[in-house]
């Protein structure tokens, strides 16, 4: 089976497979956790869950504070990621 073509029957159907499995996934999650998947993406809460962090509170909790962390326009008042300006910097402009 060639997954570079990906006209191929074979490569429709392993798609088909993989998207009717990770659905179904979803599906089986408590309301709660589907409701961080909507959120969040299913990735981000699989790996949480995979880490043995099961709680839908404890998960938004950790994705929140890294969110938070990392990026700066969420309104966080730390400085991680921000540009310090500088004496004699005018913010790029000339």
């Amino acid at each position: 089976m060639s997954f570079l073509d990906r006209h191929s029957p074979e490569f429709v159907a392993e798609v088909e497979r993989r998207r009717v499995a990770r659905m179904e996934a979803i599906d089986a999650l408590p309301p709660d956790i589907r409701g961080l998947v909507h959120d969040y993406g299913y990735p981000t809460v699989k790996t949480c869950m995979d880490l043995g962090v099961t709680k839908a509170k404890h998960i938004r909790h950790l994705v929140e504070t890294v969110l938070n962390e990392f990026s700066p326009t969420r309104g966080s008042f730390s400085i991680q990621g921000r540009r310090t300006q500088l004496d004699g910097d005018k913010g790029g402009q000339q």
